[in-house]
């Protein structure tokens, strides 16, 4: 077992080096943007450390502490995270990794645990790790994964040593798009990369037809809107396949895209040869930078709903969305106007 993704090779030789250095503190905080890899690399690296056979950068695979980490049932491991997906990991969670290092460990002299989603924590189950880390147990390793290090306590970020891993070439990372599905051209990998902001595991998940299929008709349906061909609740039902915050994310990303069009400047991964998606540069003619600057805030602000403590159904913040656009747009149906 080693870097799980060819794109964490170098922040994984660094973390291996500096343990076998005596450099690896008892805390450390991995964390960069979602869908690079950074579950598979702690839960990778965990294992290397539990193997009891090891004298490189590879878990051996068949001692005992490999066995038993591969089949989840390692006593000097335990993984936190989110009772459900998308929840806040509780303080009773926090609090139950406090008797677990209470325990002495059952092999060599490392109890590890891995804390999925660690900026979900509120304060008071932060404030329950903090405790742990200011006055951590011998032989203790914990492992913090977080996509938003600033949500965590700055008090709990100071106590760990922290890697970034939302790095990666893109051409590489087109490379390993490539090795896993040989039947699409090097063209859409590209864009599918574009659509995930370069992440390679959210590009593999907007693969499916469906999604990638509504995603394809963003542009046209921006675009006729925004020139009163197509209606926002019809524009909303086009898109209907798309979750809320993909449905954001995409339309966000198309907006960014159309003002780099109008301003000349090119598009992410054009170096790579990415080319603005078909009809995307009409879209730039047609409409105002000012309109789209505007409607980018209005995106944020249905964005912000979505994520606060009132509950909105989706079907209505997407319509909204849809006629925040033609609101804007409404003043700028003559072409080629900046």
């Amino acid at each position: 077992m080693t870097a799980p993704y060819p794109w964490l090779v170098m922040p994984w030789t660094q973390l291996v080096r500096a343990w076998r250095q005596s450099r690896l503190g008892h805390a450390h905080l991995l964390h960069g943007r979602a869908g690079f890899g950074k579950r598979a690399f702690a839960r990778a690296f965990a294992g290397l450390l539990l193997c009891e056979a090891t004298t490189d950068d590879r878990a051996c695979g068949t001692c005992r502490g490999c066995t038993l980490f591969a089949a989840g049932n390692h006593p000097d491991f335990l993984p936190v995270a989110p009772l459900e997906e998308g929840k806040a990991l509780t303080i009773d969670q926090i609090r139950e990794l406090g008797g677990y290092y209470a325990l002495r460990p059952h092999y060599r002299d490392l109890k590890i645990t891995v804390i999925e989603a660690a900026d979900s924590m509120n304060r008071a189950a932060g404030n329950a790790l903090l405790k742990l880390l200011e006055e951590p147990p011998a032989g203790a390793i914990m492992l913090l994964i977080a996509d938003r290090p600033s949500q965590l306590l700055p008090t709990i970020r100071s106590r760990c040593q922290q890697t970034v891993l939302d790095h990666g070439n893109a051409a590489d990372i087109v490379e390993w798009l490539a090795a896993q599905d040989t039947s699409t051209p090097r063209d859409a990998l590209l864009e599918r990369l574009a659509r995930a902001a370069g992440s390679p595991l959210f590009a593999q998940r907007l693969a499916e037809p469906a999604v990638s299929g509504a995603i394809d008709g963003l542009v046209n349906a921006l675009g006729g809107v925004a020139v009163g061909k197509l209606s926002p609740l019809a524009a909303a039902a086009r898109c209907a396949d798309l979750p809320l915050d993909l449905l954001l994310d995409q339309v966000l990303r198309l907006c960014h895209e159309t003002l780099l069009l109008k301003a000349g400047a090119p598009v992410p991964l054009a170096e790579y040869g990415r080319k603005p998606a078909p009809g995307l540069q009409r879209l730039a003619d047609t409409v105002h930078s000012r309109a789209v600057g505007e409607f980018i805030q209005k995106a944020q602000d249905v964005k912000r709903l979505r994520l606060g403590p009132v509950t909105l159904r989706e079907a209505d913040l997407a319509a909204w969305l849809w006629f925040d656009w033609q609101a804007g747009t409404a003043a700028t149906r003559r072409p080629s106007q900046r």
